[in-house]
């Protein structure tokens, strides 16, 4: 199964927080398999839900409940990206928020983003789309207070909230909240957003230039063009997996060879969207498994055997690290976590 990704540049803002406060996030880091010099290249990207978790992980780390909240309050001009300079380089706020809108996909995946305008009111909503991706809290604060503190630096400081809306639940003081917006925060919504009036729309920023917005939104552009690209790509790698045999998995030099590319390319650009063969084969794998599980009656060894493994050991240590249980419990619906 192909993950959602996100730009690693958003990563390094937050661990660029965690060093303002004195912790350190190298072995966070090393957890996901990354340096902190991978955080300095601005198109790598890795897995959304590596992003989550190190933002859960980090909160912990630094034994403060409202990091994610901080993190946006510092976000600075780079903290996006080209985005970022896109956002602060619009003609007006409501180009700002629209172009936002259109391009946000081109650092991160499975995310719904939404501006609109009703009755006066502006409405700016963020949400991740993917149901498996559960540690969100974090970030979903994160995104809002980084939106709001980017609309203040557009803005200035008269910049004001009318409300704000979380999708979870309320884990601390909601005073906290309150001050930090200065407005009334809502929490078991349907999705994470913010409103306020549409009078700010019309203000220009003058942070930078305007003339770098078309500048800045061809380059976004072709970022998302070559997302497409990727995409085709992946569909292919999927279509290749999804026909061959469970226990026979071709290898990455056979799939290189039907998409006419070499192995060392195809390999490349897998990493680059922060995958790697070998997961994307234990993910095929790992969900066949748990259909088996669920809809037929076989023995775990021959379930084993059917999904590609030589022995029922390794395939048990396997599903354990993928599902967070045991085949037997998960054929019980037991202990089971998203995989």
């Amino acid at each position: 199964m192909l993950r959602p990704t996100i730009s690693v540049l958003v990563l390094r803002h937050v661990a660029n927080c965690l060093d303002l406060v004195g912790c350190d996030p190298e072995p966070i880091l090393a957890r996901l398999s990354l340096r902190r010099d991978d955080l300095d290249n601005a198109r790598a990207v890795m897995s959304l839900a590596d992003f989550l978790d190190f933002l859960e992980m980090a909160a912990e780390l630094a034994d403060n409940p409202y990091l994610g909240l901080q993190a946006g309050r510092l976000g600075a001009l780079n903290s996006l990206g080209a985005l970022g300079f896109l956002f602060l380089s619009a003609p007006s706020l409501r180009a700002a928020f629209i172009g936002f809108d259109a391009y946000l996909a081109a650092i991160q995946d499975a995310v719904r983003n939404r501006f609109s305008t009703h009755a006066g009111i502006a409405t700016f909503e963020y949400m991740i789309t993917d149901q498996t991706l559960l540690a969100r809290r974090q970030d979903a604060e994160f995104s809002i207070a980084l939106m709001h503190n980017m609309c203040r630096n557009y803005v200035g400081g008269d910049f004001e909230l009318i409300e704000v809306r979380f999708e979870h639940a309320c884990q601390g003081d909601e005073r906290v909240y309150r001050e930090f917006f200065r407005c009334e925060v809502f929490f078991d919504q349907e999705t994470n957003a913010f409103s306020f009036e549409e009078q700010f729309l019309d203000r220009a920023s003058p942070v930078i230039d305007p003339e770098l917005y078309p500048i800045v939104e061809e380059h976004l552009r072709r970022r998302i063009a070559e997302s497409t690209r990727r995409a085709r790509s992946h569909k292919e790698i999927v279509r290749a997996l999804e026909d061959s045999p469970l226990d026979r998995t071709p290898s990455l030099e056979d799939v290189a060879a039907v998409m006419g590319v070499s192995a060392a390319t195809l390999s490349r650009r897998l990493r680059a969207e922060g995958l790697r063969w070998r997961d994307l084969v234990s993910d095929r794998r790992m969900h066949a498994a748990a259909r088996l599980l669920r809809q037929s009656q076989r023995d775990i060894g021959d379930i084993a055997l059917a999904v590609g493994f030589a022995e029922s050991s390794s395939f048990v240590r396997c599903f354990g690290r993928h599902f967070g249980t045991t085949p037997q419990r998960y054929r019980k619906g037991e202990g089971i976590k998203a995989g």
